[in-house]
C-alpha cells in the first residue's frame, strides 16, 4: 500500500480475519474510502486434487467452494470476535459488506493451468525454476526432466527427480510441519501463478510476489511471446531493483512498535506523494525518493533498513503492431491458450506487471490462510 497507487488483496476465509484482526473495521473502512485498498473476497478455493490409483498418482486443479465460506456469514462471524460483542460486530459488519467486492474464481483460470501444466516445455522449465528457489539453487538440476501427460484419470507426472533427496535438503531450512515438495506443490506453484496474473492483469494492476512467483512471471511471459508469430527474439523486458534503505516494517509490526493506526496514518500520507507515480515509468531513483518523502518524520523512519526488491517491466521489445495485425499464431503445432491469449492482450493494452518483492511482508498475510 506504501507503493502502489491503490492495492487489492484477493481474499479467502484466513487472509480476511487476518485483515479485520490487525487493522480493524473502521481503518479498513478508511483505507478503502480513500482509494488506497480494495479487498476482493473469494467464495471459492482453487488447489490441486490428486488420487492415486494402481499406483499411480492423477492430478488435476480443482475449485472448492463450502457453505462455510460465505462471504456475509464469514464477515458477520469475524466481526463479532473482532470485538467481543454481537451488537457492535454485527454493526461493523453492515458498515463494510458493502464496500468489498465478492467473486467466485474466473473458470480460466483452471482451464489456463490445464494448459500450462500440459505444455511440456514451459512446465519442465517452470518445476526447476520453483525447485532451484525452493532449494536456493542448492542442487543442480540441468539433468533434471518434469513432464505431464494427460489421462483419462487426470495428469500424471513423470520425472526423474528424486524427492527424498529433495526434501532432505529443503527441509534443512523448512520444517516438515510447514510444507514438503511433491510433484502436486510443483503443480500448486504454477496454478498460484495463474491464479495471480488473472487478477493483476484484469484489474490492470501491479503484483505483490514471492520470490517463485516472480521467477515463474517471467519465464512465463518470455515463453508465451515466444510461441506467438514473428516472436524470435525475447520481447517481455524485466529489470530487477533493489531499494537497499527500506524498512524493517513486518518486524515493527509484530513486535508493536508500529501500531494499525500509525501504519494507516502513513498511507494516508502516502496517497499525497503518489502523483509522482503516475503516468511516470518508475526507476530505482523515483522509487527511493518517493519512500523518503512518505516515511519521513514517521516512525517507520526511525525502523532499522533492510532490502525490499522490485521487478519493473518495462516494455516489448517487439512492436505490438506486429502482434495486433499479425494476430497470435501457432509454433510447432502448439497453441496459445485462451489465458495465455488474455494476458497478452492485456500488455499490449497497458498492463505493466510490476512486482513488488519483500519475503518478509508477504507472509503477514499468507501465513493464516
Amino acid at each position: 500500500m506504501l507503493f502502489y497507487r491503490n492495492t487489492s488483496i484477493v481474499a479467502g476465509q484466513g487472509i480476511l480475519n487476518q485483515l479485520i484482526q490487525f487493522f480493524g473495521v473502521e481503518n479498513l473502512l478508511e483505507l478503502i474510502e480513500i482509494g488506497a485498498l480494495e479487498i476482493i473476497y473469494t467464495e471459492s478455493i482453487l488447489g490441486v486434487h490428486t488420487n492415486t490409483e494402481g499406483g499411480y498418482q492423477f492430478h488435476d486443479v480443482v475449485e472448492i467452494s463450502s457453505s462455510n465460506h460465505l462471504y456475509q456469514d464469514v464477515l458477520r462471524r469475524q466481526c463479532i470476535e473482532s470485538v467481543g460483542k454481537t451488537g457492535k460486530g454485527r454493526r461493523l459488519a453492515n458498515k463494510i459488506q458493502d464496500k468489498i467486492v465478492v467473486t467466485k474464481h474466473d473458470h480460466i483460470i483452471l482451464e489456463g493451468t490445464r494448459h500450462s501444466i500440459l505444455d511440456q516445455q514451459y512446465i519442465n522449465q517452470a518445476a526447476k525454476s520453483v525447485l532451484a528457489s525452493k532449494l536456493s539453487n542448492a542442487v543442480n538440476l540441468s539433468e533434471m526432466e518434469f513432464f505431464t501427460e494427460k489421462t483419462d484419470s487426470g495428469i500424471i507426472v513423470r520425472t526423474n527427480a528424486n524427492f527424498l533427496a529433495l526434501n532432505a535438503i529443503y527441509h534443512k531450512t523448512v520444517s516438515p510441519e510447514h510444507s514438503s515438495i511433491s510433484p502436486a506443490s510443483l503443480l500448486a506453484d504454477v496454478m498460484e501463478l495463474e491464479k495471480e496474473l488473472y487478477f493483476a492483469s484484469s484489474n490492470v494492476s501491479e503484483i505483490a510476489s514471492s520470490k517463485i512467483s516472480s521467477k515463474l512471471a517471467s519465464i512465463k511471459f518470455d515463453y508465451i511471446f515466444k510461441k506467438s508469430k514473428q516472436t524470435e527474439e525475447k520481447v517481455a523486458r524485466f529489470n530487477g531493483f533493489v531499494l537497499e534503505n527500506a524498512r524493517d516494517l513486518r518486524d515493527a509490526i509484530n513486535s508493536g512498535k508500529i501500531s494499525p493506526n500509525e501504519l494507516v496514518e502513513v498511507i494516508k500520507k502516502a496517497e499525497t506523494f503518489k502523483g509522482w507515480l503516475k503516468g511516470i515509468e518508475p526507476d530505482g531513483d523515483l522509487l527511493k525518493e518517493y519512500y523518503a518523502a512518505v516515511t519521513k518524520e514517521s516512525k517507520l523512519d526511525k525502523l532499522p533498513g533492510k532490502s525490499a526488491r522490485f521487478v519493473l517491466f518495462t516494455g516489448l521489445g517487439l512492436a505490438a503492431d506486429a502482434l495486433v495485425t499479425g494476430g497470435l499464431g501457432t509454433v510447432s503445432g502448439v497453441s496459445l491458450g485462451a489465458l495465455d491469449t488474455f494476458y497478452i492482450d492485456k500488455l499490449l493494452s497497458g498492463w505493466k506487471p510490476n512486482q513488488f518483492i519483500e519475503e518478509d511482508v508477504l507472509p503477514l498475510i499468507s501465513e493464516s490462510t
